[in-house]
């Protein structure tokens, strides 16, 4: 009889132990270590398909290069290991890749960190929230549409990939280029620092043509931009954009592509709720982005949008509550009275257009002209600069009495991070 309890005390222990080591944490905050997550690191030698019953893990850059195709089923969690610099974990799409994330609003496809406790089946975690940024990298696609860069005029190198690695190569002459297909995505908690002044967005894309699918696509708590588009022409279709630490959607050389029936949830943490920029050199110079039927929303009143560096296209239809100001930026030759082009220049030829948002929000032309000088004088707006501004300004009337046009708050229910942590 002894030594039957003694044999059995010995199994009790041995399978609290096994337990034990099974659901072992880091620390309180880290999430349950299992056998069951396939790490993924890398460049992908073939066709790839990432399936719901398990957790995929980033360890540092994985990459579908040109001629793959990776497809993430539905309900399908990603989640990005620990890196600094480059050495963060990202998801990129090369030119000529594909990445076929088709979610559905039951079953949402889930980026996030490792640090983040949700599991299998579940649509979110309960250890991280709104403040919790820069934990791994983000999702960088790139495609062969037109782009207009400072360096490369119509092929640059994206951000935070090394020069040499032909994989970070975006741009082309294709604006109807197909990347696939991102659907019912939730992108969470990264945005890692990979360089001084220089993070990973939560989505960026790269010369991305109008042949991809966007769609029901969410960035939350990211470090950086929400959305940055360099170049190219994809439509992007309910976005949502929460509680990141800079810009919203950011719009960089000469993207034609548009953004509508999108929404941002902007803190004090972050800065404009779009910032956007033109052509960077001279070719592809006549695209013209559009932002229509999108809701902004500041919960700290003081959000604003930045129209700089040529900006070409149509902002209108939205609504905006909190926003204060359009900026749009004017540049001077060396006499400080002589218009060049910018964004303030296009304004008055009617090549951006700013019209029929419901805004209290004012226009206010601004100065920051680099003569040439060391360091660079600013110029002081000649007189008559913003009447000028002011004389084509119009909006659909305030925040109370006009007519809504942005996008509701229902499209996001029940899929996002945001929606269901009632972060609205």
């Amino acid at each position: 009889m002894l030594k039957q309890n003694l044999l059995k005390s010995l199994l009790v222990l041995g399978i609290f132990t096994i337990v034990f080591i099974s659901c072992k944490r880091d620390d309180g905050n880290d999430p349950i270590i299992t056998s069951d997550n396939e790490v993924k690191t890398g460049e992908l030698t073939s066709n790839e398909t990432w399936t719901a019953d398990r957790i995929y893990e980033l360890d540092g850059k994985v990459i579908v290069p040109s001629g793959i195709t990776l497809t993430i089923q539905p309900g399908t969690i990603v989640k990005g290991q620990q890196g600094d610099g480059l050495n963060a974990a990202a998801l990129i799409v090369a030119r000529g890749g594909k990445l076929m994330a088709q979610g559905t609003s039951n079953a949402p496809i889930i980026f996030t960190t490792v640090l983040d406790n949700i599991e299998v089946g579940q649509k979110t975690g309960t250890n991280l929230d709104e403040t919790d940024a820069q934990k791994w990298g983000g999702v960088i696609v790139l495609g062969n549409a037109k782009v207009s860069a400072k360096i490369g005029d119509t092929e640059a190198q994206i951000e935070g990939i090394p020069a040499d690695e032909s994989y970070g190569t975006y741009g082309g002459n294709d604006d109807t280029d197909n990347s696939g297909v991102i659907t019912y995505v939730s992108i969470r908690h990264g945005g890692i620092t990979i360089g001084d002044g220089n993070e990973i967005n939560g989505l960026t894309l790269g010369g991305v043509g109008f042949g991809t699918t966007i769609d029901y696509v969410e960035v939350v708590a990211n470090l950086d931009d929400g959305i940055e588009c360099f170049g190219g022409s994809v439509d992007i279709n309910h976005a949502l954009v929460s509680y990141q630490q800079d810009d919203a959607f950011d719009i960089d050389q000469n993207f034609s592509g548009s953004f509508k029936n999108s929404m941002v949830i902007y803190n004090n943490t972050g800065d404009e709720f779009l910032e956007i920029d033109g052509p960077e050199n001279s070719t592809h110079v006549n695209g013209l982005f559009t932002v229509e039927n999108c809701t902004f929303i500041s919960k700290t009143l003081d959000g604003s949008v930045d129209l700089k560096s040529k900006a070409q296209g149509v902002i209108k239809n939205n609504d905006f509550t909190g926003l204060t100001k359009f900026k749009v930026s004017a540049k001077f030759d060396t006499d400080c009275t002589t218009a060049d082009t910018d964004a303030y220049t296009n304004y008055l030829a009617t090549s951006l257009v700013v019209e029929t948002n419901k805004t209290d929000a004012t226009l206010d032309v601004y100065t920051k002209s680099d003569n040439g000088e060391t360091p660079p004088i600013t110029c002081t707006l000649p007189a008559g600069t913003q009447a000028e501004a002011d004389a084509i300004y119009s909006v659909a009337g305030n925040s109370n009495g006009a007519t809504s046009n942005g996008v509701s708050q229902s499209e996001f229910d029940g899929w996002t991070w945001t929606a269901i942590n009632n972060k609205f």
